[in-house]
This record gives structure tokens, sequence and C-alpha cells, in this order.
């Protein structure tokens, strides 16, 4: 009964050590295998140095059995094979030149050609060379791949029909000859059907994966506009109820009011508390890899084939681009995805699409990347063009209208993910074109990722608006100007009650073109700024008062009143320039405080 125990215990025991000791070995030989790469990189790298160790092996027993027979003729040209390609795979291992990747795919095609044209010791040289097809498809792809077996093919074809006939005796038979080449265009096409599969599969998952991250971020975004749209009515609410409790009431008032307003406050909590477990679950630690950028682009527009999509494609990558570069290839994916879904979804013709990758700045271990996405839709802007030319140029103007660009093409999410890295999306309309722009940030050596980029989502890193170093004049609030920028008519007059016999003077305005020009003819000691806005919102209103500002030597306090409450939106509103900033709902005194203290600043 014991033994009958222990025996299957020794069994699995054993088992398990040789899975563990094969797992280290295959482990070994992934590209690049103490580093964090991308899946592509990983299922490639594999076969590639998988391969090449069995070579190695056979050029070693070849060469071990050419010296024995004294066959020197067979041993020099295995010898030298041997120390080549073991060379050559020290060093690609060392680097991550895509030259060099292909000059080794060549000393493999050349050591492969030695042994069709000197057969071996047992003459079963070409028959490894039918691995060929099956290492430079998954290596290189189903295109490059082809050329590079279809290539060897031919040198196969040429050496048996012409190259051998010039020898004193042929190495090989006309049956042989025919043999082999059936063989390898069999292999030929088994490999390419493996890797028409593979690619197809992997395609499958990533677009799975996309579009999963695309609806938690779809569905966050709900929930942040859900948020928005409750809290300006309740803060209204509550303020107004905070305003009748300093009335006089009767005690049976004074109890529904003080009900109304615990209430009013508990639903505070309740959305407080919902945003920001969404905000905690749908966020997820950015993951960041060492990728190569023409893959990953190419794999995102092999999502859109032609049948389906009816859009073409271009790719130019500008050459001071490094070839492997470090950072969250998953997010470029999902951005780009969401791009040029909405530019086919949009355009009415044929989609003709040229991405465009341009190096911008090149630092120590980072480069900063501009990706133009040029496509053939043509979007009417004749019907944006309503803003005064007073404050901008044509170029701003265009900025101006990006947010609606963006709205009609369902692009709020894309941006938001651009914008967290500190970068922008710009929208530019031409007469025969539309030009989609964003920048990104990647770091050029993998080996600093522990110092320099950290696996918790990092925090915006919009350089902050330089602040003009004033003497500002102390005012005392009953003496203050306040210009309040607010869109909505209902928040308007609250926040005039709440201030109203605090301060000697309010000015409003609906949006922040409008406080531009008001700011422009008169002296105001504060502006209390909405975020969300239409033709100009608060932060574009915010950059453009400071621009004003710095030929003046003068700063206005500028307190950001709105509706989003997360962290990050409080940096954001001090990142563009803004001195303080509250969130809705608030207390009257909150608001009050804030203005007393940024007056007296």
């Amino acid at each position: 009964m014991a033994i009958a125990v222990i025996q299957p215990f020794k069994t699995k025991y054993l088992f398990g050590m040789v899975t563990s000791l094969l797992n280290r070995f295959m482990a070994f030989f992934i590209y690049e295998q103490d580093e964090k790469v991308d899946l592509e990189t990983t299922t490639k790298s594999l076969p590639l140095n998988l391969g090449t160790l069995f070579l190695l092996i056979i050029l070693l027993v070849e060469s071990i059995l050419a010296l024995v027979d004294d066959n020197l003729k067979l041993a020099i040209p295995f010898v030298v094979s041997f120390l080549i390609l073991g060379c050559s795979f020290y060093f690609l291992r060392k680097s991550k030149n895509v030259i060099g990747q292909r000059s080794f795919l060549g000393i493999i095609a050349l050591i492969l050609a030695v042994f069709v044209i000197f057969r071996g010791n047992a003459g079963i040289g070409v028959p490894w060379a039918l691995f060929f097809p099956f290492i430079v498809l998954i290596y290189k792809g189903r295109n490059e791949g082809s050329l590079w077996a279809i290539s060897f093919f031919l040198f196969m074809v040429l050496y048996f029909a012409i190259f051998q006939n010039l020898l004193p005796q042929k190495i090989y038979s006309l049956q042989e000859c025919v043999i082999y080449c059936l063989l390898y265009v069999t292999a030929h096409i088994i490999s390419y059907s493996l890797e028409f599969l593979r690619v197809e599969v992997l395609l499958a998952k990533e677009r799975i994966i996309l579009e999963s991250q695309n609806q938690n971020e779809a569905l966050e975004e709900v929930i942040s506009k859900l948020s928005h749209q409750v809290r300006t009515p309740l803060s209204n609410i509550t303020g107004v109820i905070e305003m009748l409790r300093t009335t006089t009431l009767n005690n049976e008032q004074r109890d529904f009011v003080n009900t109304i307003h615990t209430s009013s406050n508990n639903l505070v909590n309740v959305v407080n508390n919902l945003v920001m477990v969404s905000k905690t679950t749908l966020q997820e630690p950015q993951e960041t890899i060492n990728f190569n950028l023409y893959n990953t682009v190419n794999n995102v527009l092999q999502l859109f084939p032609y049948e389906q999509s009816k859009a073409r494609f271009n790719i130019s990558l500008s050459a001071d681009i490094p070839g492997q570069i470090t950072g969250n290839s998953l997010k470029l994916k999902q951005i780009l995805l969401n791009l040029i879904n909405s530019i086919i979804k949009f355009n009415k013709s044929e989609s003709k699409i040229t991405i465009e990758v341009l190096n911008k700045e090149l630092m120590p271990e980072k480069v900063e990347l501009i990706f133009k996405i040029t496509c053939n839709l043509i979007y009417d802007t004749k019907q944006e063009t309503h803003l005064s030319e007073s404050f901008f140029n044509q170029q701003e103007l265009v900025k101006l209208n990006t947010s609606k660009i963006i709205n009609q093409f369902d692009l709020t999410i894309t941006q938001k993910m651009i914008e967290v890295e500190g970068h922008s999306l710009s929208i530019i309309p031409q007469s025969d074109k539309t030009v989609f722009e964003f920048g990104a940030t990647y770091l050029t050596s993998i080996s600093k990722l522990s110092s320099a980029m950290p696996t918790t989502p990092e925090k915006k890193t919009t350089p902050t608006v330089t602040q003009p170093t004033v003497q500002k004049e102390k005012v005392e609030m009953k003496n203050a100007n306040i210009l309040l920028v607010e869109d909505n008519f209902s928040n308007q007059q609250i926040i005039s009650l709440y201030i109203k016999n605090e301060v000697k003077k309010i000015d409003i305005a609906f949006n922040g073109k409008e406080a531009l020009e008001k700011f422009g003819l008169a002296k105001y000691d504060l502006i209390l700024m909405d975020v969300q806005m239409p033709i100009m919102d608060g932060f574009k209103a915010t950059q453009k008062i400071r621009e004003l500002e710095q030929s003046t030597n003068s700063r206005i306090p500028i307190i950001a009143v709105t509706a989003n409450a997360f962290p990050e939106d409080r940096e954001k509103c001090i990142t563009v320039g803004m001195d303080d900033y509250i969130s809705k709902p608030f207390q009257p005194e909150e608001l009050i405080l804030k203005i007393r203290d940024n007056l007296s600043k």
C-alpha cells in the first residue's frame, strides 16, 4: 500500500523536475529573456534561437565527423560556419538593431547553403534546409519571410540545375533534386499556413483586448459625465439649503430643512464613493515593455483588412527613431485603433490613411515622437468659424474647435488617454484632407526602466505655465470686483447669491471667449472660472489670460469652480495656470474662504 502511494509521488516529482528544467531551458533561448518585451518579439525569438541552437549542434557534429575522417574539404567549411554562427548569435542577443537581425538571418541562409553544397557526412544536408521557411516566416512575417524562403529556393534550383553540373562529379541525382525541391515547396506552404493562423489568432486576441479596454474607458467616461451632471444641481441644492438655514424658521421648518440638508450631504458622499470606486476599479497600472514601433503600428493596421474596412494604409517612420523603444504599447495600439475606427466610420468613400511618425526630440534615454495620421476625410469647417479674431490667429481658431470635432468623432476617451501622459490631440481639417496629430514619449533604454519609469500610472507631466513675479496689491473682499465665468444660468444665480453680500461687484461671462473680452476691457481682482464651457473652455481661457499678463507684468487670481472632482482634475487646473480649485458641491463658506485667501495673497 505504501509503495503504491510513493510510486506516483516519485513519478510526479520527477515529471515536475523535468518540466521545470525544460521551461528554464526554453526561457534561456527567448531573445532578451531578462527584459519585458512584447508578445510578438517573444514568439519570434524562440524559434529563431532554438533553430540556431540545433544548427550549432549539427555543425559541431558534422565538423567532428569530418575531422575524424580526415576530410578537410568538409571539415574546414563546417568549422568556419560553426564559429561564424556562434559569434553572430552572441552579438545578436546583445544588439537590438534590426539590420543586425537581418544580417544574422543572412548568415543562417549561407550556412544552410553550405549544407546544400557539401551535403554533409551523412548526406542529409538538404533536409536541414527545409526548416529555413519556418524560421524566416515566423521571424520576418509572411511577406518578407516568403521573400527570404523563395530566394533560398531559387538558390537550390540553380545549384541543382547548373552549378553542380560544373563539378567533376554530381552530388545529387535528378530524382533527389526533384524530391528536395518538392519537399522545400511543401515546407514553405505549411510554414506559411501556420504563420497565417498564428497571426490571425494573435490579431483576434489583440482586438478583443483593445475593445475590452475601450469598454472600460467608456464606462469610466459615462460615470464621469454622470458625476458631473449630478454634482452641478446637487451643489445648487446644498447651497440653497445652507442659505435657507440662516434665515428665520420655526422649529418645524428647521427640522424639515435639517432633514433635507442631511440627505443631500449623504447623496454627495454616495456620488463621491461611486466615482472613486469606479476610478480605482477601471484604472489598471500601465505595463511598460520593450517593443518595436513599426511592428506595433503595423499590427494595428492588420486589424483593418481591406475587405471589411475599405481602407488603404501607408506607414512612414523617421529614420532616427530607435528600433526598440520602451513604454505602454497597448495604449498606443488602443489610440491608433480608435482614431482609425473613427476615420473609417465617418469617411463615406474609400479611406486612404497615411501614418507618419516623426522624432520631435531625442533626449538621453528618451524619445519624444509625433504621430501624424493624414486621411482623405473632408470635414466642413465653415460652421465653426464664428469666433472673433481679435485674440486668435487661424491656427488657434482651429485648435479651439478641436474639442467639438473630437466629440463628433467620438474621440473623447482617446483624447484623455493622450492627455494623461502630458500630450494633446490636435485635429486639423483642411480643404482636401484631415490631419490627426498627437505626441508620445518613450524610453530608448529598457535597462533603466526601474529607475526612469515606475510601474504605477504616472502623473501628468505637462510643464506648468510660467508665472511672472509681480508685486500684487492685497484687496479687501468687500472692495473686490469678481468675474464669474459660467455657462449655466442656474449656477450663475446660485454662486452670485453666495457672494453678492461679500464683494463689491460681480460680472458674468458665459464662456472663455467672452471672459477674455471682458478681461481686456475691465479690471478684475479675481476670476471664478468654470472648466467645461462651449466655444472656449476654462483651461484655454486661463492659458490666454496668463499669456496676456506676461506683457503687463500682472497676475489676477483664478479659482476653478467645477464639477470635475478627481485629483488629476485639480492638478490639471493648477498646471494650466489657475491658482486654486473648488469642486461641486461645496458650501458657501468654502467658496468665500477661498476667495478671501486668494485676494489676500
